[in-house]
């Protein structure tokens, strides 16, 4: 398959041998869901097609949604949230054979086996610049306009000044605002955009609005959803289509190999501590503690360092604020045992791995193709061009962490291309929604009668005060129960929207 390089899912039927050929692109941007039964087999870029033919599936897979709502797995065994209907994994082709009514599945593309200690700073640093800009130009190839999601981050702007250098004329940028002004990005996205005189066009994500959009985005996305960035994404999206640009360069799939999130950095420390890397000494020790508390917060930089020291803590957290937390007496949910995806002592890399191929991305693209199709907009990806991912998940931990702070090659990348000041950014910050804020409002209140008071399957699992209860902790302040909450609101919808509604 090396020559395909993208994203898509298609299916090619072979009538004289009456054989079927499914295939997936390497990290599943493009869904492919299928329904094999004695009657044969059926398959769909979406289950709302499958259960138009076969409504006897619209039926919640139990195992599938307890995994997601008590251990935030998403497509972990390939199965989608309906009983019966199967996903095709990302990196998989299936040959289906009519005569014996079977599927074989097979996976031809798969991650780099270990690191390449050859590379140094030098040579991480000229690849990447070749490779990042090449699969930036290949993306920019378009016979409509074409625009980039900047949020002001590393990844989006990292795009943007690749693009900028390429394309005869700058690329128009869109980004998130909120009413209440309380979180986003909209100052690093005006630097960014002004660093390369591109225009740059606010979508705004009101409060308002967003239980409404949420409604649809559960109807599109055939599931419920644990990231609250839906909705300023559906606002963008909406804007981009209106103001005529119909392809958007996106950055997903940065951080989940270059180690954007705070797990990451705390795992570094972790391998530095046991001495699996250099000496160990005071100066590089407040060196990364320092770089730590710079980047992310000390509550989430502590609360990480405490879940990966002691699984016992997370137990702990998980039943003080978790889906566990709101059982009702008898009910348990056994969580599903997974290995890790490679055997490598460098504990980022194993976790790199995890989060790019199987526990976070796949549900990031998964909202986003949703999102976007949702818009008829087509949303690219040059983070996951395959040639770059390859190398990325070859190049040591040494030059994604340092110091405490993340994606070192990307800052490097930045400093030298005209962004010095978004490469030497500090904070991280994602695609900050203030739902946690909503939620605790008046707005939340009325949300937490309608999941606590209406009759709803959630619960035969959970008891109503509890819920409530866990409502009163977030206005209280208790961290993650915003996430829980948000995931619970999400499966409710579904649950009224594409089960309950026939």
């Amino acid at each position: 398959m090396p020559r395909l390089n993208g994203m898509w899912s298609f299916a090619v039927w072979n009538e004289q041998r009456r054989q079927l050929f499914l295939c997936r692109d390497r990290f599943g941007v493009k869904p492919l869901y299928y329904r094999l039964e004695r009657d044969g087999i059926a398959f769909a870029s979406e289950p709302k097609a499958l259960l138009g033919l076969f409504p006897q599936n619209r039926r919640i897979s139990q195992k599938t949604l307890l995994d997601f709502l008590a251990f935030n797995q998403l497509f972990v065994g390939n199965e989608s949230f309906y009983e019966g209907i199967h996903i095709l994994p990302p990196a998989h082709y299936a040959v289906y054979e009519a005569a014996t009514n079977r599927l074989k599945i097979t996976r031809f593309w798969d991650y780099p086996a270990d690191s390449d200690a050859a590379i140094n700073a030098d040579r991480a640093v000229a690849e990447f610049q070749v490779l990042f800009d090449e699969a930036v130009r290949i993306r920019l190839r378009s016979d409509v306009p074409l625009g980039i999601t900047l949020s002001g981050g590393l990844d989006s702007s990292a795009i943007l000044a690749s693009a900028a250098k390429q394309a005869p004329n700058p690329p128009r940028c869109f980004t998130s605002v909120y009413t209440d002004n309380a979180v986003g990005e909209f100052k690093w996205a005006e630097l960014a955009s002004s660093a390369t005189h591109a225009a740059l066009e606010q979508s705004l994500a009101a409060q308002e609005d967003w239980i409404k959009v949420l409604d649809d985005v559960v109807w599109y996305m055939d599931g419920p959803g644990y990231s609250p960035a839906v909705y300023p994404l559906w606002c963008l999206m909406q804007v981009a289509r209106t103001a005529e640009v119909p392809v958007l360069l996106e950055g997903q799939g940065a951080d989940e190999a270059l180690g954007g999130y705070p797990q990451y950095s705390v795992l570094e420390l972790l391998d530095y501590l046991s001495g699996s890397g250099e000496a160990i000494g005071p100066r590089a020790l407040i060196s990364r503690l320092a770089g730590m508390r710079g980047t992310f917060s000390t509550q989430w930089s502590f609360a990480w360092l405490a879940r990966e020291v002691s699984p016992r803590l997370l137990s702990w957290h998980r039943s003080r604020v978790g889906f566990q937390s709101l059982l009702r007496p008898g009910k348990r949910v056994a969580e599903s045992r997974i290995t890790s995806s490679s055997g490598s002592n460098d504990r980022v890399r194993r976790r790199l791995l995890d989060d790019h191929g199987r526990d976070i991305l796949p549900g990031l693209l998964h909202y986003g193709d949703a999102i976007s199709m949702a818009h008829s907009i087509e949303s690219r990806n040059p983070f996951l061009d395959y040639r770059l991912v390859e190398w990325m998940f070859r190049l040591p931990t040494q030059f994604k962490l340092r110091d405490g702070k993340t994606k070192w090659v990307l800052r490097e990348y930045l400093r030298s291309n005209g962004m010095r000041a978004i490469g030497d950014r500090k904070d991280k910050r994602g695609y900050p929604t203030p739902t946690g804020a909503w939620l605790a409002s008046e707005q939340g209140r009325e949300l937490e009668t309608s999941l606590v008071d209406r009759p709803s399957i959630l619960h035969e699992w959970i008891e109503p005060k509890k819920l409530s209860n866990l409502f009163e902790l977030h206005r209280g302040g208790a961290l993650a129960a915003e996430h829980h909450l948000y995931k619970l609101l999400s499966t409710q919808m579904w649950i009224s929207r594409c089960i309950d509604a026939k």
